[in-house]
């Protein structure tokens, strides 16, 4: 069978890519933002679903990959080089130049176009002249709206979230309204998705009826399981961003309900948040008399400290309100840490072949103390939910299979564009798999 060729679109970073890649070591920067009392810049692990997704295709030997992502850090504008099989084109993203962040700031206005991103990532393109381009997630303007300049070749869509969500602008109370907008042209331009859950799939078909529908699980961090942890904390909820949609405040007002019961319980608050939104909630935590009881930590660099540090805990509390299947619900029950989530459109998938996570009704505090308690009061139902939600993710999220199913998607894709050719029913996103939220 012929070799494809390949685009990813995406941003992502991870030790062994920065190892790689000519960064500033940040020293005249942080000395300056010092003197202003600023946070120091560093660099950090994020989007490791593309990194483990990579790891799948440096086994691959059907395809010819080539990775266009920015860096944020460059001291070129751009930076090619290969690496086991992989070729990774990064460029210095516009959003980051120092001259454009000062025009922004005198003129109020933001950068909406991102001119140097798309001449930068169009010339990649056309010297790699590849047979598909993977878009992976449309909700990033300023590397994802480089996808709207690529012409005569097939683009498909990986959804890792879908912005343009009516029900953001009630959770979070505001949205951007340049990556609504630019999700909004790729969504209506751009005829191919995958997707991983009903919600993200509706979505996609509220702003293009046309759209054709792939299911699509990303590839998982498999975390390093600690044998013997001492166990500091009753609960843990982490995410890259302790936000309102990530269910922050649900969990401080179950908590609150949970105390009354067990004083002592301990929720451990892992991720980066803003210091206006972290003191609004340190001020719910005081109302609620629950500062001895709610621990916050910071973001970790590196995810694989995070995961060492999630592991301090007995319970994972993810009650997340925007996404369908999150990553972090996976590593939670690769680490054997029991889940309590929200009901989305894609949680009730995990209890399809018998209960392996607790799932309470969105916005349902009394529902969600409850699960707590039943964790916390029932150690052996704990135990048996963990055993069915690990041998349920090793089962459906199994990385080699979600690789070589894209590959069958890309080949349908390709065939589908150029010839019309019927996509095979089994790669379509089958809605009776996931039921209506």
């Amino acid at each position: 069978m012929a070799k494809i060729k390949v685009v990813w679109i995406c941003h992502f970073s991870n030790q062994n890519i920065r190892s790689k890649i000519p960064l500033k070591s940040w020293k005249t920067t942080n000395s300056i933002r010092s003197l202003f009392g600023l946070s120091k810049l560093k660099y950090l692990d994020f989007a490791s679903w593309v990194s483990m997704q990579l790891k799948e295709f440096e086994k691959i030997n059907q395809v010819e990959l080539h990775v266009i992502a920015p860096h944020a850090g460059m001291k070129k504008l751009k930076h090619t080089y290969q690496d086991k099989g992989i070729w990774y084109h990064f460029y210095k993203p516009d959003v980051f130049l120092g001259i454009i962040k000062l025009k922004e700031k005198l003129s109020g206005l933001k950068n909406k176009n991102y001119k140097l991103n798309r001449f930068l990532v169009h010339q990649f393109i056309k010297n790699i002249n590849p047979d598909i381009v993977n878009l992976i997630g449309s909700e990033n303007p300023y590397y994802s709206i480089t996808a709207l300049d690529v012409k005569n070749v097939p683009v498909i869509v990986s959804c890792q979230t879908v912005y343009t969500n009516p029900d953001r602008r009630t959770i979070s109370g505001s949205v951007d309204d340049i990556r609504w907008n630019i999700e909004l042209d790729i969504h209506r331009k751009i005829p191919y998705y995958g997707c991983a859950g009903r919600m993200h799939r509706d979505l996609v078909l509220n702003n293009n009826p046309n759209a054709i529908i792939f299911k699509f699980f990303f590839s998982v961090a498999v975390p390093d399981k600690i044998q013997r942890v001492n166990k500091q904390y009753d609960f843990v909820l982490f995410a890259s961003g302790v936000t309102k949609q990530k269910g922050i405040e649900d969990a401080i007002n179950a908590m609150s309900i949970v105390v009354k019961r067990h004083p002592e319980t301990l929720l451990n608050v892992v991720g980066r948040c803003g210091p206006e939104y972290q003191s609004y909630l340190y001020k719910l935590i005081k109302e609620r008399e629950l500062t001895k009881n709610i621990i916050f930590h910071g973001y970790f660099p590196l995810q694989s400290d995070m995961h060492a540090h999630i592991q301090k805990s007995e319970f994972a509390l993810l009650p997340l309100k925007l996404d369908v299947i999150s990553s972090s619900l996976i590593e939670a029950i690769y680490l054997d840490l029991p889940v309590i989530t929200y009901k989305t459109s894609g949680t009730p998938f995990l209890n399809r072949d018998g209960e392996a996570v607790l799932i309470a009704d969105t916005d349902n505090i009394e529902m969600l103390a409850d699960c707590m308690l039943k964790l916390i009061n029932s150690p052996k139902f704990a135990d048996k939910l963990k055993t069915n939600a690990k041998a349920f993710v090793e089962r459906e999220f199994n990385n080699s299979t979600s690789a070589k199913r894209l590959v069958n998607i890309y080949r349908s894709v390709i065939d589908h564009y150029h010839h019309n050719t019927p996509i095979p029913k089994e790669l379509l996103f089958d809605p009776n798999e996931f039921p209506v939220y």
